[in-house]
């Protein structure tokens, strides 16, 4: 089955890229669009199938928030995010990148230590940001 690139589609694209240091909820992500398209936003259940498609693609990360039952939303910025661990600031929602050399030194630890294999693509260290421990 093709995939359509529709224009809802283009513009949840667009504006994931434009916010891509943070995570926004369904709810969010259907105000900012809103603003920014008016009457041609796209309805929730729209934004919903868009955003379960983009993260099967492996476009988008989703995120629990906080200590809630909901989630948000976050666009991987290149292909080699598979490829290290990342940081989430519990305070202001930032995504941070470790390097390649880090992740595999803390992997490898962990193995290590538990002989336990860490998933990579599903591994998110949970804290706060330089900015936001001041």
């Amino acid at each position: 089955m093709s995939e359509y690139n529709t224009e809802q589609k283009r513009a949840l694209l667009e504006l994931l890229k434009k916010n891509c240091d943070r995570a926004y909820s369904i709810d969010q992500l259907i105000d900012m669009l809103k603003a920014d398209l008016g009457s041609d936003a796209p309805g929730k259940s729209t934004v919903y199938r868009l955003m379960t498609r983009l993260v099967a693609d492996g476009r988008v990360k989703r995120f629990v928030k906080g200590h809630t039952r909901g989630f948000v939303y976050q666009i991987i910025k290149n292909d080699n995010c598979h490829y290290h661990l990342h940081l989430k600031c519990t305070e202001c929602g930032r995504l941070l990148h470790l390097d390649e050399k880090t992740s595999d030194e803390l992997l490898e630890k962990v193995a290590q230590v538990k002989n336990f294999s860490v998933s990579e693509d599903d591994t998110v260290l949970f804290g706060r940001c330089a900015d936001c421990k001041i």
